[in-house]
């Protein structure tokens, strides 16, 4: 879920998402991409729960969907 919300001239968009741990981490974070190319310069807030573990974020083990996900938010 995305939503849009505008205070006075200032624009962000607040997305709201789960990766289903069965789906490749690849199909969400290419929805992760098409909302920061829509946004075209707006704020973004993202609130996900990606499944993926990753000490980056203070998680005890790593895993392959962490390792993925930490090299996407690296390279953005």
């Amino acid at each position: 879920m995305v939503l849009e919300t505008k205070v006075g001239n200032a624009t962000l968009l607040i997305a709201s998402m789960y990766f289903d741990i069965n789906r490749p981490i690849d199909y969400d974070l290419q929805k992760i991409q098409a909302i920061i190319m829509h946004a075209n310069g707006v704020g973004i807030v993202f609130a996900v729960d990606s499944n993926a573990r990753s000490t980056s974020w203070h998680d005890v083990l790593n895993n392959k969907r962490g390792k993925a996900m930490e090299e996407f938010l690296i390279s953005r």
